[in-house]
Formats: structure tokens, sequence, C-alpha cells
């Protein structure tokens, strides 16, 4: 009898498919075995029903492989169509049919850079809410976003992690075990904590002051800030471990980081397949070459002993004598983000900020002036008493990191599985939903910003209150605008975040900026070489899951 009932082996394959859909669709994994099981598990079950007793393995084979095409097409014609269909929870919001079916597509186009490119043109086409993804939309609506900053993360650092087991504190998406990790970071990124590693930067920019006067006159300045802030990091982080400003980037560090994270650009948008390279040995090589960097500064700092209290001095818990330390793979994890994500990022905007200099002369003058009034030719322009008062230094920082952010297509957020839609603004989202804000469209967005695509620092003094709009410098070429024409959303100014997973280290971050963009606009003049075309710089620039940074020549003149 129940050998009759599978006497239509199509139809079983059909109808396991249709279930195993369902599966798939209410259950989330990352674990090879089950996804092994829900794909090749019906064709083996029909196999077994309609196999011959007379020659079973032979029978089996044949029942299974007629069995299997018949399995997964229809599984993928079911998964296609229900995500275009009225009946997916997202069927409500607009966005290209690629992005609807499957994000393969837009992983692929990832290894180009441009997906903040990517991102700002859909919505110039779709609006404030579109479907990037078969689960997944872009939001640059604030008045929604005000509503998001609280959910936890996305899984997005599965796939750069290599492994849904092992990730960074940026990755954790179980809210509870992210404030437990964070703690740690918490102590190590306070401003007790950054006070101590003041003095530490500054010897660093000392550094590259002195290696900058040595240069014969021009010097590509990206490749000396990149330098400097893997050498901090390092310090930072660890305790030392890098010694690229006085020694040269001898192993390509760089070359390694930039290939490893162009990869993990690609991987975070489908981390299903990251989990599953993860697996492979030499599959993901140029991402694998970041993991044992971090394994291995974490293994010389372990032998090397707590000498000063660097952040894995709090990350081991060695400020907590009664605390047992984390496992070592924590500490690895860690490790990597604070390199990677620390130098990358300062980096990233502090060459971004030269550049935005040379290029508006009016803006690198002023800048000069107010630098010249707290620090005078003999000063040390590291020493960090006055930088709280340097408004046109902080405008400058804010404004770069507002055009050139170094995340620029944003961090991902996701609505619970197991909770209640939520309501963002006239928006309802259902659970399982992952949400990303990009900063490159929310920073540029007309709506938000007067002039939005221009450099102008003066719109965050403005804004303030320190300086009248009136009396007010306009960006080259643009037309005085008047006071009712003024457009600052400071909602829409998130290089940071929000909520209680915002970027651990911006206390940190911001003191990096002001100290370097201090110390080289107070010894040195900068300016672009003859002949070079100043619009490649924006034009080379690629964001994989930070933003790298292109060559920046520069002729340089010491001040004094």
């Amino acid at each position: 009898m129940l050998k009759r009932a599978y006497s239509s082996p199509g139809a079983v394959s059909v109808a396991l498919a249709l279930i195993t859909h369902q599966v798939f669709r209410r259950y989330e994994t990352y674990s090879w075995f089950i996804h092994g099981c829900l794909l090749f598990g019906p064709p083996t079950l029909v196999a077994t029903f309609v196999s011959d007793t007379a020659d079973t393995t032979r029978s089996l084979l044949q029942g299974f492989f007629r069995a299997l095409p018949i399995h997964l097409i229809t599984l993928s014609i079911s998964v296609i169509l229900y995500r275009l269909s009225p009946l997916h929870p997202l069927a409500g919001y607009p966005g290209p049919l690629s992005r609807k079916v499957s994000m393969l597509v837009p992983a692929y186009l990832s290894l180009s850079g441009r997906k903040c490119q990517y991102s700002q043109a859909l919505h110039k086409q779709y609006g404030d809410v579109v479907r990037t993804g078969p689960n997944e939309l872009s939001i640059i609506d604030t008045a929604a976003m005000q509503h998001l900053w609280n959910l936890p993360r996305g899984p997005m650092n599965v796939g750069i992690s290599l492994s849904d087991k092992l990730v960074p504190l940026m990755g954790i998406q179980d809210p509870a075990e992210h404030a437990r990790r964070r703690r740690p970071w918490n102590r190590g990124m306070s401003q007790a904590a950054v006070k101590e590693y003041e003095h530490v930067f500054a010897d660093r920019v000392h550094l590259l002051v002195r290696r900058l006067e040595e240069q014969p006159g021009k010097a590509d300045l990206a490749k000396w800030i990149e330098y400097l802030t893997y050498d901090f990091m390092c310090d930072m982080a660890f305790g030392g471990g890098s010694e690229l400003l006085r020694e040269g980037d001898k192993e390509s560090v760089f070359s390694v980081m930039e290939h490893g994270l162009m990869v993990a650009g690609a991987l975070m948008l489908v981390p299903w397949l990251g989990v599953y390279m993860g697996y492979i040995p030499g599959a993901a090589k140029a991402l694998a070459t970041l993991h044992q960097t971090g394994t291995r500064f974490v293994l010389e700092r372990l032998e090397r002993g707590s000498t000063t209290r660097d952040l894995f001095h709090y990350l081991n818990n060695e400020d907590l004598p009664d605390t047992p330390p984390p496992p070592r793979q924590h500490l690895v994890d860690d490790g990597i983000l604070a390199v990677v994500a620390g130098s990358d990022t300062v980096s990233s905007t502090a060459t971004s900020l030269i550049y935005c200099l040379i290029t508006h002369p009016d803006a690198y003058a002023d800048l000069k002036v107010e630098v010249d009034k707290y620090y005078h030719p003999g000063d040390d322009p590291c020493n960090p008493r006055h930088y709280q008062d340097m408004h046109y230094l902080n405008a400058v920082i804010n404004e770069t990191l507002r055009i050139f952010h170094p995340a620029a297509a944003g961090g991902q957020r996701r609505v619970p599985w197991d909770s209640e839609p939520v309501v963002a603004g006239p928006y309802v989202i259902p659970p399982g939903t992952i949400i990303m804000m990009p900063q490159y469209t929310i920073h540029r967005d007309a709506r938000y910003f007067s002039y939005p695509d221009d450099f102008w620092p003066e719109r965050w003094l403005i804004a303030s209150g320190d300086l009248r709009l009136e009396d007010a410098r306009m960006p080259p070429g643009k037309p005085q605008l008047a006071r009712g024409e003024f457009v600052h959303n400071d909602a829409a100014f998130i290089p940071f975040g929000h909520g209680p997973i915002h970027c651990v280290g911006k206390a940190l971050g911001v003191l990096e900026m002001r100290m370097l963009t201090c110390a080289l606009v107070h010894k040195f003049h900068f300016q672009a070489p003859q002949g070079w075309d100043a619009g490649t710089y924006p034009e080379q620039i690629k964001e994989y899951v930070t933003v790298t940074r292109p060559p920046l020549p520069v002729v340089i003149k010491p001040r004094w």
C-alpha cells in the first residue's frame, strides 16, 4: 500500500519540494547538515520507495537522480514565485525584480565597489523605502529611521567571519549577548581609557611629521596616513606589533586587507555562502589572511603579557583580576575588528579630509587661521586642550564624514523573527526583515542638507548658530541661500550610528581626526601636484565593507 502511494515519484517530488520551501522559509539556519537534508533528503526518500528490491543500489541511484532535478527545479520555482507574489510580507515595497528574487545579483555587483552609487540610484528611482533583497529594505526616511536604531544587528558579519558561531562584536545579533560582549569594549573605549591612548597616538603623529619632513617635496599622503593609523591601532589594541612608518609595508598589509575586504563585501550580502566557504580550505584565502593576522597579534600579545593599558588589557579582562579571560577566539575576532575597522575608517576619512582641503583653498585657508590661533609655531598641535573650542576644525571633520563616510553603505539592523512587526512612521516592517540605512544616500539627500554634494563646512557653523547665514561663504559657484532656504537635518547625519549598538570607537576616532588634522595643517602646506586631475580621487574610491583609499599625491612644503 505504501509503495503504491509513491507510484508517481514526480508528483511526490514536487510535493516534498513545496514542503521543503516552507521549512527553509520559516527556519533560518546556516547548518550545512540541515541544508543537505533539505536539498537531498526528499529525493533520497522518493528513491527509497520507488527502488527495485532486485537491484537496490542501482535502483536507488537511478531514482535519486530522477527525483533530484524535479526537487531542485520545483524548489527554485516555488521560492521565486513566492518572493515575487503578493503573499510575500514585503510585497508592498517597490524594488527591482532581480533584488526581490535573490541577493546573488547585489553580491556580484558589490565586487565593483560601487554599491553606494547603486543604492542611491535605487532610491532615486523607487523612493524612501526600497526592497533591495528578498527580505531586505533600504530606508532613507529619517522619520522612520528613529524607530529602527534599537533593533539588533543583521547577519552581514556572518559572511565576513566565514562562520555563524565565531563573529566579532559588531556581528552579534542577540542583544543580550551583544551587551555582554560589549562591556570590555565600553571599558576600553571609555573617556578615561581614550585619555590614556592620547600620548600613544601623539607619538605616532610626531613620527609621521618627521617622516614627511624627510620626503623630497612630494609624497602619496594616503600611504603615509595608512601607515600611521595601522601602527597606532596595533599600539592601542595590542601594545605594539607594527612599524610601517619606520619600515614601510614590506608584507603588503594593505593589499591583503583590500583583497580581503573586497571578498567580505560580497559575502556580507550572502552570509550563508561565507559560512560554506569557511569550510573549504583556500576558498576565501584573502579573507582568511585577515583572520590569521588577527590571530598572530593576539598570540603575540598573550605571550608578551600586559605592559600597558592597551585595549587588549580590557578585552582580556586584565583590569578585572577576579574575572576569567574570555575564550581566545573572542579575542581573535575582536582583535581583527579593532585593527581593521579602526585603522581603515580613520585613514580613509583623514585622507579624504586633506583631499577636500587642497581642492577647496578657501576652506583650507580658514582652517589654517584657526589652527594658528590656538597653536603657535613652537606649540605642539597634538596637545588636545583646544580641540573642543576649534569650531571650524570640527566642521571640516563633520563635513568630510558626511561626504566621504568610511563605511558609506551602512550597517544592518534586523527585526527579530520572534517579534511583532515594527511600526516605523508610516511603514510596517515584518519580522525577519533586514534593514539598511545607507549613509552615502542619506548624507547626500537635498531634503536633509543644502547643497548636499558640495564640501561646505560652513553649514555646520550655521546650524550651530556660530555663523550667520548672511555672512557665510557659499560653496564655489553656488548662489547665496535665503534664511528659509537653508536645510540642515541633524537626524540625517549618522556617521557613528545611533542606539545601543552605535560605534563604540566614536570618541577615539574623533580624537584621532582632530589630532592628525591639527598636526598636518600646523606643520605643512599641501597642494596638488601640477597636472593631477583632482576629479579622479572620488571616482577611484571603492566601497566594500569600508571604503578604499586612492592615492593622494601632494606637494609638501613645511610651514615653519
